[in-house]
């Protein structure tokens, strides 16, 4: 673009004319004469009150884009700042020198992306995902931030530094990639539209795992007296998923958890099939975080003699990998969950039958999972070494059982699927890689990301 402006103009009433209803411009700021701003057709670009841009810095916004600054925010020497979706830096962030905001990558250029074979940089096409700086975060000399990525509130990211997944807040971060080196108390600051992640469970009773409910029962100043009866007013879901729940709000008490438990009691993997189905089919849910688990109502049913209701080995594969399929369509992530071996149910002998049985289904499922670029979660092999400990040393000692009954589990048994949940999530860092937006192509990006956006453009009503 080049400048008719009289040279006379200040940097911002320079800008305004070049840019005009493109650039919001708040007052107090302090800009450099070199200050380079590309504004495209359907973009634009948000700057707070008192903002300080120091020299050698460019913004650039692409076609429909939009780039929010905030107030009291400082950006240092020669930072690039370049969205083709959307970057939103928060009140009181603080950009040092030669930082790099990119929101976007060029596509690989496979034959489906470049059919042509044109051979411009720009041929294959673009990804992008926002960029989020919370308040108060300080990015340090030379820290680059890619696409998807956002920021915590307080954060401090170290020099040098390639940010390329999500920071929880009051952090400090340093590292190629980034990764956290410690948490702090931090001081208080606004947080931005709170993220949130979905996450499904699909499976039988062990999942949906149904408690009796009476409100008086959980009124600590309202317990009703000992020997009295209560009336059960209803079922809560509780046991390892509940619990999980609550483990993943304590642990990330920044991001939002919308949990969707769908375990069905005495489900087999034919019902779940059906569950996932009808999920899809009716609410449309995109799910970040997925579990699965089924196989174990499959083989009981038969050793019931309830052969109509059982299902062998290859009807359970066709049944997982189609499941795995429909999942993988529109969930982030999936985690299948081995089946829980049985307990004293039986005798012996038909236990450890059954229990034959039932690992045959849980290599099945553990094949599934790494055909469709599941992760799977064993916990058959903690909960039985777990049950072996437990086995009284003595006839006279006091039992102590992971099973209810012997399929179902007592909170002990919850509480070894419960750590088995929580160990993968943190040796793959699932949350924290979810709290990345997902790459997108550039229109449909657009499209996604556009209303987290909205308020910062002065053209959208």
């Amino acid at each position: 673009m080049t400048s008719t402006t009289s040279p006379d103009l200040t940097v911002a009433e320079r800008l305004l004319a070049e840019h005009g209803p493109a650039l919001t411009l708040g007052g107090g700021c302090t800009l450099p004469d070199d200050l380079v701003v590309e504004i495209d057709p359907g973009a634009h670009l948000t700057i707070g009150d008192r903002v300080s841009i120091r020299r050698g810095s460019t913004i650039q916004v692409h076609r429909g884009a939009t780039v929010a600054i905030g107030n009291d925010v400082a950006i240092g020497e020669h930072t690039f700042i370049s969205a083709m979706a959307g970057i939103r830096i928060g009140d009181g962030a603080a950009l040092s020198n030669m930082v790099d905001l990119h929101d976007h990558n060029h596509r690989p250029r496979t034959a489906a992306n470049v059919p042509t074979g044109q051979l411009v940089p720009w041929a294959s096409g673009f990804e992008t995902a926002p960029i989020i700086i919370e308040p108060g975060a300080i990015l340090s000399n030379k820290v680059t931030v890619t696409a998807g990525v956002r920021i915590g509130a307080n954060t401090l990211v170290g020099a040098n530094a390639v940010v390329a997944h999500s920071i929880i807040p009051d952090t400090i971060a340093t590292g190629v990639p980034a990764g956290a080196r410690r948490h702090f108390d931090g001081a208080p600051a606004p947080r931005e539209d709170r993220r949130t992640l979905t996450v499904g469970f699909f499976g039988t009773s062990i999942m949906e795992h149904l408690e009796a409910y009476n409100a008086q029962m959980t009124t600590q100043a309202d317990l009703p007296e000992v020997g009295s009866k209560v009336t059960v007013e209803g079922w809560h879901q509780r046991g390892w998923v509940h619990r999980l729940n609550l483990s993943l709000r304590a642990a990330f008490p920044h991001v939002g958890f919308d949990i969707r438990n769908h375990g069905e009691g005495g489900a087999t993997s034919r019902d779940i099939a059906g569950i996932v189905e009808a999920d899809r089919a009716t609410t449309g849910t995109d799910y970040d975080l997925a579990f699965l688990g089924c196989g174990i109502n499959d083989v009981w049913r038969r050793f019931q003699n309830r052969m109509s209701e059982a299902v062998d080995l290859d009807e359970y594969t066709r049944h997982l990998d189609t499941m795995l399929k429909q999942l993988s369509g529109y969930s982030r992530r999936i985690i299948v969950v081995s089946e829980t071996p049985f307990g004293p149910i039986e005798n012996p002998g038909t236990v450890a039958e059954m229990n034959v049985e039932l690992a045959r289904y849980n290599e099945a499922a553990r094949a599934a999972a790494a055909a469709h670029g599941a992760l799977f979660l064993d916990v058959w092999t903690p909960f039985t070494a777990t049950a072996r400990q437990l086995a009284p040393a003595n006839d006279g000692d006091a039992p102590v059982s992971l099973w209810s009954d012997g399929v179902h589990l007592t909170e002990l048994g919850d509480t070894v699927l419960l750590q088995q949940a929580e160990r993968i999530l943190a040796e793959h860092h699932i949350v924290e890689k979810l709290l990345d937006y997902p790459l997108l192509e550039r229109d449909a990006a657009l499209t996604t990301y556009g209303p987290m956006f909205a308020q910062y453009r002065a053209d959208v009503s």
